[in-house]
């Protein structure tokens, strides 16, 4: 499903782009990344209490600037970014950051980013925990039509289709960027000869479900009809900052 980049990557027009980082790769030069931050994110790494925390921030906002600065030929470490009046992060200054969309989302030791051109997304993984009370979480944040149709599924079945519910959740969540704070009502459980599947239930705006890699969930929502997804695997960074070609 993940590819190595060529020499240049081209976001077309109806296409969202999927970049992939394992983040405890220890490949990859964290000094690198860090040397990308600016002081705002650098002071907020330091806040991190856990050393294998503040390698992963580092990583995924490393990244993310990376592969943001590819598409608009910039320095990674000369982006800046704003804040919506519903939290969501963007792209500020200049007409190119006017162009492009995003979301960042990271669970555990992967972190993906979805990037499309003028149109509202949200993206979302989540690491499988055996050992995750979903049954206390779906009673509190599902729908009772959602709680009935969880509780209606076996029990092996049960725990994929929380995680799918939720991811799914958090990516509507995120592209129309009302957080939790926002109803939680855009989705709903279906059972079918393939297996649990979360059919989104809110007009022009299209889900996509996904398994980033084994142990892992993931969603991305997209404003509007359906894009062409294309998945990538962000390995690091070269000494100019830019992310490494194969």
């Amino acid at each position: 499903m993940w590819s190595l980049p060529q020499e240049h990557v081209d976001l077309g027009e109806n296409e969202v782009h999927l970049w992939s980082t394992q983040m405890d790769d220890a490949g990859l030069c964290v000094e690198c990344c860090r040397n990308l931050l600016s002081s705002e994110e650098r002071e907020r790494a330091l806040r991190f209490r856990f050393e294998t925390d503040r390698r992963r921030y580092i990583v995924a906002h490393g990244a993310l600037r990376s592969i943001l600065a590819s598409y608009m030929n910039a320095n990674p470490a000369d982006l800046q970014f704003s804040i919506g009046s519903n939290g969501k992060p963007k792209l500020a200054l200049g007409p190119a950051a006017e162009k492009f969309e995003f979301n960042l989302s990271h669970s555990h030791a992967v972190s993906l980013l979805a990037v499309i051109h003028g149109r509202e997304i949200g993206v979302d993984v989540e690491h499988v925990r055996e050992d995750f009370p979903f049954e206390e979480v779906a009673e509190r944040f599902f729908t009772p039509k959602e709680v009935i149709a969880l509780r209606a599924l076996s029990s092996r079945l049960q725990r994929e289709a929380f995680y799918k519910c939720w991811t799914s959740k958090e990516a509507f969540l995120k592209a129309k960027g009302t957080g939790l704070s926002g109803e939680l009502d855009e989705v709903e459980i279906v059972l079918t000869d393939e297996g649990v599947q979360i059919k989104g239930t809110v007009p022009n705006w299209c889900l996509i479900q996904f398994d980033p890699c084994d142990g892992y969930v993931g969603a991305v929502v997209v404003e509007g009809h359906a894009c062409e997804i294309k998945c990538y695997r962000w390995e690091g960074l070269n000494t100019q900052g830019s992310h490494r070609h194969s």
